[in-house]
């Protein structure tokens, strides 16, 4: 009974919670000639922590991780006929880097794709990485893919899913 007890205290206090940070409609240029892809995803990651926390009371945060991410092909660059995928994408690796002049953080991977194929929308495989620092010094999200060029201009979107830990 104690121990039912002691575990029950123990969840007790500030819970976890979720950010969600879209990710901005973004295009690739397509070429009939085949290439290697272009750079995907220059997105800051600019999540506003401090409104959150407060409108959460939570007090201070132990760490922010990354707990999902996922892109989905937008029917920007669909014209009548047209139906786009990521079939085009061999690999993405997603990296987060501190912006503040003269830090010690290192740039480190955050997530990574491969061969998500004929899909329209995929999810990352994530690393467990505390962002805390990084959102603290200002932080920039990129990425480095590899694949060839779709054969015709593809638009896409996404989302970030943040999950704040508080001390």
């Amino acid at each position: 009974m104690r121990l039912a007890l002691l575990l029950l205290c123990s969840g007790c206090g500030i819970a976890d919670f979720d950010i969600t940070q879209p990710v901005p409609e973004q295009e690739i240029q397509g070429s009939p000639l085949p290439g290697p892809l272009g750079a995907l995803f220059p997105v800051p990651l600019n999540l506003d922590l401090s409104s959150q926390i407060k409108a959460r009371d939570t007090g201070p945060i132990d760490s922010v991780t990354l707990t999902k991410l996922e892109l989905a092909i937008t029917p920007k660059d669909e014209p009548s006929g047209d139906s786009d995928d990521w079939s085009f994408v061999t690999s993405i690796d997603v990296f987060v880097a501190s912006t503040k002049s003269g830090t010690t953080l290192p740039k480190v991977k955050i997530a990574h794709a491969s061969m998500p194929g004929a899909v329209q929308t995929f999810e990352f495989e994530l690393e467990s990485v505390n962002l805390k620092p990084y959102i603290d010094e200002g932080s920039q999200v990129d990425a480095e893919s590899s694949g060839n060029a779709p054969p015709d201009a593809v638009s896409y979107d996404g989302e970030g899913v943040f999950t704040v830990h508080p001390l």
